[in-house]
């Protein structure tokens, strides 16, 4: 199953998700719970890619789902700034910024 679809069957979850974060979150924060709620699904991501920079793969393609329904989930793009990854490092990735009403109401 491809994330893309992976993440369409999660959608009510993402929403909650998205309401429970500070207004204003990384791609990284949203990633650290979806993959706390949804361990299994997100080793099943990570593993589809595995030998390939699996975790920038998916990552990736979970940023480019928040970007392409930012509406549906209420976020808008804020600026990419720095943000620790998953090993520690230090990345220029995506900050959004969203409005627990419009969340909600999702």
């Amino acid at each position: 199953m491809s994330i893309d679809n992976l993440m369409k069957m999660k959608m009510s979850g993402i929403k909650i998700i998205i309401s429970d974060l500070p207004e204003k979150f990384s791609s990284h924060d949203f990633i650290e719970k979806f993959s706390k709620k949804y361990e299994s699904e997100y080793i099943g991501m990570l593993a589809e890619y595995k030998d390939k920079n699996a975790f920038k793969i998916v990552h990736s393609q979970v940023a480019k789902f928040l970007s392409l329904n930012k509406k549906t989930f209420g976020i808008e793009k804020a600026e990419r700034n720095s943000s620790e990854n998953v090993f520690g490092d230090r990345d220029v990735i995506q900050w959004w910024i969203h409005d627990k009403e419009k969340t909600y109401e999702c």
